[in-house]
C-alpha cells in the first residue's frame, strides 16, 4: 500500500465537509464567501506550511479544493501531451538518417508517350484548316435507275476517295441507294412516280430541282455523271446536271451506257438524242454500249450478271481516273494533270489490263517483259468499249502503271512505250504515272485514259473529203 503524506490525509478527512459546502455554496451568491469556506482555506494553509506566499498558496489551495470531489489518483507521472510537428519540418531530412531508395514508378504506354519530349509545334500554316482543301473533292452522281445501280456497285466494291450523290424521280428506287446523299427530283411534277421513260419529264424534273442540285455540288472539283441512256430520268436529267457543273466550273466527265439492240429502235433513238445533248455540256464523255457485253458473256450468263458486268465497266472507268489522283505513287499524277488532259476533250476511251505472266530471262526484249506488254495490250483492247474508236487520234492520254515490289524499270519502260506508240499525233499531251502496290506482287496493271479521240468512220470520212495529193513522179522517158 501507498503511504499518504500528512497533507493528503487531511484532505481525505475533509472530503465529506467539502462536498456539503459546495452544495450550499451553489445556492448562495459566489461573491460573498461563507465562514465555513474561510475556515476551510485556513485549514488548508495550515496543512501546507511551506507554501506561505500569498499567490501560490491561494492558487494551490484552490486546485486542491477542486480535486476533493473525486478520489485521489495514484499516478506517479502525468501523461505527456503529444506535440504536432509542422509539415514543413517533416520534409527536412534529419542528419545521419539513411535515405531510402525510391522504387521506380511503372508508367502505361500512354503516360510514357506523354512524358516524352514533344517536338516543337508546326507553323500556323500547317495547322490551318485550309490545308485540307488542297485535296480535290470528287463526286460520282448517279442519275436515274441505272445510275443509282452503278453507284451502289461502286460502294459495294469499296471505291475510295470519292463521294456519292443519287438523283432520281422514282422515290421507291431512290430509297435503295446505299449512299446517304440522295435527292428526289421533280417532287411537284412526278410525285415520286418516275419519269415514265420520257426524257422531257426527266429534264423538267431536274430543272425543278436545279437549285438543290447546285447546292449539293457546290465546292466540288470533279464530277462523274453516270447514267443509262434511253430511259426517262437518265436521258433527260443528265444534261441538266452537267450544265450545273459547267456553271460551277467543275471538271465534268460523263460515263454512260447505251441500250441493247433488242430494246428497240425507239429507245436507241432516244439514247442517241440524249447522248448528243450530253456531249455538248461535259468535258469528257465515255460511252459503253451494252451490246458489247455479248463479247464477254457466254450462253449461261444470266441477265443480272450481264448488267453487273456493265456496272463493273463503269466502276473501272471511274476508278482508273480517281486512282491517278488519290493513290500515292512513285511518279504522282495530281488533279491538275487530269484536268489538263480531260478539259474540253470530248469523247474518251479508257481501259485497264492486268497480267501476271511469268517473266522470262531470254535475250529478246519482248520476252523479258511479256507481262508488261500483255497488260498494256489488254488496256488498249477493251472489248466492252467497242472498236469504233481510233486511239491513234487521241489528243491527250493518261497512263498509269502499277506493280508489286518485283516490277522492274525495264518493264515500266516497255509498257509505257507499248501504249504511247499507238498515238500518231506528235503534239498529244501524254502524262505518265507509276505506283507500287504490294497486293500486285507478281502482276502488273496498266490503266489508260485516251481523250479527244475520233471514230473510225469520222476518220474515213475526213480522209475521203480531203484526199492526199498524189505525188508526181518523173517520167522515165524524160
Amino acid at each position: 500500500m501507498f503511504r499518504l503524506s500528512s497533507s493528503t490525509a487531511v484532505m481525505w478527512r475533509l472530503r465529506p465537509l467539502a462536498a456539503s459546502m459546495r452544495s450550499k455554496s451553489s445556492s448562495s451568491s459566489p461573491s460573498s464567501p461563507s465562514l465555513k469556506q474561510k475556515a476551510l482555506k485556513a485549514m488548508l494553509n495550515s496543512a501546507n506550511p511551506t507554501n506561505v506566499n500569498g499567490a501560490d498558496v491561494v492558487n494551490k489551495s484552490t486546485k486542491e479544493a477542486t480535486k476533493l470531489s473525486s478520489p485521489p489518483a495514484f499516478v506517479l507521472e502525468p501523461k505527456k501531451e503529444e506535440t504536432s510537428v509542422p509539415k514543413e519540418q517533416e520534409s527536412i531530412e534529419q542528419p545521419n538518417t539513411p535515405k531510402l531508395s525510391k522504387q521506380p514508378e511503372i508508367l502505361s504506354p500512354q503516360q510514357q508517350q506523354q512524358s516524352q519530349p514533344q517536338s516543337p509545334p508546326l507553323p500556323s500554316f500547317f495547322n490551318s484548316p485550309a490545308l485540307h482543301e488542297f485535296a480535290p473533292k470528287i463526286v460520282v452522281v448517279g442519275v436515274g435507275g441505272a445510275g443509282n445501280n452503278a453507284i451502289n456497285n461502286m460502294i459495294a466494291k469499296e471505291l475510295h476517295g470519292v463521294d456519292f450523290l443519287a438523283l432520281n424521280t422514282d422515290a421507291q428506287h431512290l430509297s435503295t441507294a446505299l449512299t446517304d446523299q440522295r435527292l428526289q427530283m421533280g417532287v411537284e411534277l412526278t410525285r415520286g412516280l418516275g419519269a415514265g421513260a420520257n426524257p422531257d419529264a426527266g429534264r423538267m424534273a431536274a430543272e425543278e430541282s436545279r437549285d438543290q442540285i447546285r447546292e449539293r455540288l457546290d465546292g466540288t472539283h470533279m464530277v462523274f455523271i453516270t447514267s443509262g441512256m434511253g430511259g426517262g430520268t437518265g436521258t433527260g436529267a443528265s444534261p441538266v446536271v452537267a450544265e450545273i457543273c459547267q456553271e460551277l466550273g467543275i471538271l465534268t466527265v460523263g460515263v454512260v451506257t447505251m441500250p441493247f439492240t433488242f430494246e428497240g429502235t425507239h429507245r436507241r433513238r432516244l439514247a442517241l438524242e440524249g447522248l448528243d445533248r450530253l456531249e455538248t455540256v461535259v468535258d469528257t464523255l465515255i460511252t459503253i454500249p451494252n451490246q458489247n457485253l455479248f463479247r464477254l458473256a457466254g450462253p449461261k450468263t444470266t441477265f443480272v450478271d450481264a448488267f453487273r458486268m456493265a456496272d463493273d465497266v463503269l466502276l473501272g472507268g471511274v476508278k482508273s481516273i480517281t486512282d491517278l489522283m488519290t493513290a500515292p505513287g512513285l511518279i504522282n499524277l495530281d488533279f491538275a494533270d487530269v484536268q489538263a488532259v480531260m478539259v474540253g476533250m470530248g469523247n474518251a476511251l479508257l481501259g485497264t489490263g492486268v497480267s501476271s505472266s511469268k517473266v522470262t530471262n531470254g535475250d529478246d526484249d519482248d520476252e523479258e517483259c511479256d507481262r508488261a506488254v500483255e497488260a498494256a495490250k489488254l488496256a488498249l483492247d477493251n472489248p466492252l468499249l467497242g472498236s469504233e474508236w481510233d486511239i491513234a487520234t487521241a489528243k491527250g492520254m493518261l497512263v498509269n502503271i502499277t506493280g508489286g515490289p518485283d516490277m522492274t524499270l525495264f518493264e515500266v519502260d516497255r509498257a509505257a512505250q507499248c501504249v504511247t506508240e499507238q498515238v500518231k499525233d506528235a503534239s498529244a499531251n501524254i502524262i505518265f504515272g507509276s505506283a507500287f502496290d504490294e497486293r500486285l506482287e507478281g502482276s502488273i496493271r496498266v490503266s489508260v485514259v485516251a481523250t479527244g479521240i475520233e471514230s473510225h468512220d469520222s476518220v474515213a470520212a475526213a480522209a475521203a473529203a480531203n484526199p492526199e495529193p498524189v505525188k508526181a513522179s518523173r517520167s522515165r522517158f524524160f
